[in-house]
């Protein structure tokens, strides 16, 4: 996607990627997705309130989403150097497909 490269999908092939991204995406990767909204100064303020909010443990979601930051579907900044956590342009389009707009 970093080529501006564009090309349509039909509906049933957006419902097949659809499947594939909730079988290769786990739960916890799909709720930090989900979760990303601009909101958090920071990675682990966002994945300190999910922790709380949906009793899911600190280390298991971090391990999540160094996991998503390989894939190229988010970015963060690190201690040293902060920054928000932000959906990458890939993240995006694969959070519409997962949300099925």
């Amino acid at each position: 996607m970093g080529n501006a490269f564009s090309m349509s999908i039909a509906e049933d092939e957006v419902k097949v990627l659809r499947k594939l991204l909730l079988r290769a995406l786990n739960q916890n990767q799909r709720l930090i997705l989900q979760s990303i909204n601009g909101k958090h100064r920071s990675l682990n303020a966002l994945l300190e309130e999910l922790s709380r909010k949906e009793r899911k443990s600190l280390s298991t979601l971090k391990l999540n989403a160094r996991i998503l930051k390989e894939l190229g579907l988010i970015e963060y900044g690190t201690k040293e150097n902060p920054k928000p956590v932000t959906l990458t342009e890939e993240g995006r389009f694969v959070l519409k497909l997962l949300e099925g707009s």
